[in-house]
């Protein structure tokens, strides 16, 4: 199933950018990243954050020589720890489990995630080119993981929790970085970049659980 989605990603991603023709460059990324998860309400609270990654595909499409419309398509590994001050009710595949109060939930969550964003670069100076940009990310929960405190056992257990996540979720990035010219249109590029999510993570309706990811930029362009 995880394969079949990455698949797919890939196929409409490349079906898309053929129409650009010659305007566009293609690369490949691998960031890491450090994320953690915030709540809007008091009684669930941010534990730790947690080593992530972004592993991709991206495309920058040239409209004119400093500006570009930017995609692509990832898997992008996120997740954090919480604290729920008053225990939860957590749904996983299995079963339903008790949380005890001042229990903590570890949740490692897989997107396919597709940005759009427009580019700014400068001209190039020596064999370097620095850009920024700002955009929106799409994100479709590919998996969910959770570890957890069961309240009866107090024995800690991992399980796989996807109903407890939505599939849907929107973000918004900016950042920025530089390119280096290896000779013709091949580039190495590092950056710093960072993300939040808008929408809420879990399906429960009383708190909203979002994310802050800070993300490190490495890859190729060609």
């Amino acid at each position: 199933m995880k394969c079949r989605n990455i698949s797919i990603a890939v196929i409409l991603f490349l079906a898309t950018s053929s129409v650009f023709g010659q305007d566009i460059r293609f690369g490949i990324l691998f960031d890491p990243t450090i994320t953690w998860l915030r709540s809007d309400i008091n009684t669930v609270k941010r534990d730790k954050a947690r080593m992530g990654f972004d592993i991709g595909m991206t495309a920058d499409y040239y409209f004119s020589r400093n500006y570009a419309l930017s995609s692509g398509v990832s898997l992008f590994n996120m997740g954090g720890r919480l604290t729920y001050t008053d225990g939860i009710t957590l749904r996983t595949k299995a079963r339903d489990e008790q949380i005890k109060k001042e229990g903590k939930v570890k949740y490692i969550i897989q997107y396919i995630k597709i940005p759009a964003s427009l580019k700014l670069k400068t001209v190039e100076i020596g064999r370097i080119t620095y850009s920024a940009n700002l955009g929106f990310d799409l994100l479709m929960r590919v998996s969910t993981r959770v570890t957890y405190i069961n309240m009866n056992d107090e024995v800690v257990k991992k399980a796989k929790a996807n109903q407890e996540t939505k599939f849907f979720n929107l973000g918004c990035h900016f950042g920025g970085g530089a390119q280096y010219s290896l000779g013709g249109d091949t580039s190495i590029f590092a950056g710093l970049s960072f993300m939040n999510t808008f929408g809420d993570i879990t399906k429960r309706s009383h708190d909203k659980i979002t994310s802050n990811n800070l993300v490190l930029r490495i890859g190729v362009m060609f």
